[in-house]
């Protein structure tokens, strides 16, 4: 892979997690607890995380051939 193209799917991954936990402050601000919204925002972000990683993963082995 080139490195334009990596750098792309590097600032897409890290915009994608911060959306994603931005979401969750959304959803449950006005619910629960401010202390429990962090939490939740690290796991999802993780987990969403390990997503990208896989998803990236995938990508990187199938362009290699």
């Amino acid at each position: 892979m080139r490195k334009s193209e990596i750098a792309i799917y590097l600032f897409v991954a890290l915009s994608s997690l911060l959306m994603i936990s931005y979401t969750v402050r959304m959803f449950a601000e006005g619910i629960l607890e401010e202390e429990k919204i962090v939490q939740i925002q690290i796991v999802v972000t993780i987990i969403w995380a390990i997503g990208l990683t896989a998803l990236g993963w995938d990508i990187a082995k199938k362009r290699r051939g």
